[in-house]
This record gives structure tokens, sequence and C-alpha cells, in this order.
């Protein structure tokens, strides 16, 4: 396993190849660190790359965070690595660790007006979930937003509302909270399985109009996991509390408050998807086999 300066033979930068994980890192320490190398591990599983040694893994975002008590958000990517021209990999490909590290935003996330992206959130099906590399769809969404939003709602081709540009969403309808099924491109999210446990959310099937049905709605990523809606299609929500469940406030952004498993990284991928938030759901939802 490599790990340095991206070359411009890698299969990361030419094709997408490779897959990454945001981290929020409090205290020097990534949060809800064997959450995102669980999805890490199964995403390695299904695309066929080899899995780095953990340490390799450690040693990439330790020397990208630094020494020290920092907050802040470090990007880790695993790349395929470099290969010949053409789609096909080498026979024996080998990943490329890469990490950055940089400061919160200047302003934590307040409350959101949302509204539907023109838009529409593609993928194949045998990316479903994975956090691969090639993101211009939501790249796309993002250009298209005003200058004045964050975030807007992507819908699929049938029009069922999937997630947020980079967020997952949850809304309440009825007195509980659920959130959209993973389809072709959206993002089985860490704070997504945490949250879906912690609220005792339902997996439910959107289409635009039952939000009209929603008395409060969040968005939810690695960042901040409680980003609530003021506006949604239009239309005011109610109370912006934060849900029910162990968030605790790191400079504005919402962080699950849990303690971290001593060892993020089991023995085992059976392990690793039995023992986190993310693997259980992952299991539940049909996205941790292979490709």
């Amino acid at each position: 396993m490599s790990a340095g300066v991206v070359s411009g033979l890698d299969r990361g930068l030419a094709f997408g190849d490779g897959l990454f994980e945001t981290l929020f890192v409090r205290h020097g320490r990534p949060v809800a660190l064997a959450e995102h190398m669980t999805r890490l591990r199964v995403g390695l599983a299904r695309l066929g790359l080899p899995e780095p040694e953990f340490d390799s893994i450690m040693a990439a975002i330790d020397e990208a965070v630094g020494e020290g008590e920092a907050t802040g958000v470090c990007k880790l990517v695993v790349t395929a690595g470099a290969g010949p021209r053409g789609y096909r990999r080498p026979r024996h490909p080998e990943p490329r660790i890469l990490a950055s590290f940089g400061s919160l935003p200047p302003e934590p996330p307040g409350t959101l007006a949302v509204d539907l992206s023109p838009v529409v959130m593609a993928g194949s099906g045998r990316l479903r979930g994975l956090k691969h590399l090639n993101r211009l769809v939501q790249v796309l969404a993002q250009e298209a937003l005003p200058d004045e939003r964050r975030e807007a709602l992507m819908t699929d081709d049938e029009g069922r509302v999937v997630s947020g540009t980079m967020s997952n969403l949850f809304w309440r309808e009825g007195g509980r909270w659920h959130t959209p099924p993973l389809v072709d491109g959206a993002i089985a999210g860490t704070r997504r399985a945490w949250l879906i446990e912690a609220l005792d959310a339902r997996i439910t099937p959107c289409a635009v109009g039952r939000l009209a049905l929603a008395d409060a709605a969040f968005l939810s990523n690695a960042l901040s996991a409680w980003r609530p809606i003021e506006r949604l299609l239009g239309r005011t929500l109610g109370s912006a509390d934060v849900p029910d469940a162990s968030l605790t406030a790191v400079d504005g952004f919402w962080q699950p408050a849990s303690t971290e498993a001593e060892r993020p990284w089991p023995d085992s991928l059976t392990d690793a998807l039995n023992t986190t938030c993310w693997g259980r759901t992952a299991r539940r939802e049909g996205v941790s086999g292979s490709l």
C-alpha cells in the first residue's frame, strides 16, 4: 500500500476508482471511526480492492491531523492506485492512501430552507451505498443551487426523494422519524445509520408529496448529524429542537456523544458488520455484500 501525492496515472484520478471518508475530528481523534472504517472496508470488498493495513490508514490520518488537540475535518481517500491506460485494473492493484485535514467551516450550520434540486440522482445499482470517488452528479447539484442556499433534496428518476446533495434526510411524521431507503446513487451515511438506531427511525419510501405530512425534518452528514430544516419545499415546519438522541454540540456542529470502541478495525468483516450501527443497517438494507 502506498501513500503520498497522487500521480496522473492513479485510477482514482482517472476513473473515480476508489473510496473516501469524511471524518469529523474532535480533540485530535476521529469521531465514529469504527463506523467509517466498517463502511470503508465493505466498500473495498465490494470493489474488489485489497484492504490496507489498519496501521497504514491510521498513520495517514495521524500525519494529516498532526499532534495536539485539533478539531476539524479529515478527508481520507483510498484509490485503486496507478494503472495502465484503459479501464481494466492491473492484475495486482496497489491501493494508495491519501489524507488531508482542515479546520471546521467558519460558521456552524443553521436552519435550512430546502427545495428540490433540478438534478436527478443517478448511479449504478451495483454501487448503491458506496462512498465512491465519482461525485459528479452531486457536484452538478451543488452548482445548481442559488448562492444563498446550502442544500437541496435530490430525487431519483421515478420522482422519489433520495437524500440531500451531501446529506441524508430525516422527517417526522405521525410522531415518528423516517428516512428514505437507499437507492442508486444514495450514500449509506454513518450518521444516518447511527440515527436510525438512536431514533428507532423507519426506512420509508418517500414520494415528494409525502413530505407534506412532515411536521419536522433535518439533514445529517458526518460534519453535523443534525441540520434542522426550517422551510421544506416552501412550507414552514414546526419545532427545530434537537431530536431525542445522544448528540453533543462541538463548536456548533452536532456529533454523537457515544464513546468510541477501542478496536475500530475488527479482526473479521463479520465482526465489523455486527458491532457497528453502519454494519447492522447495511446488512438490513442489503448493501454489505459483494458486487
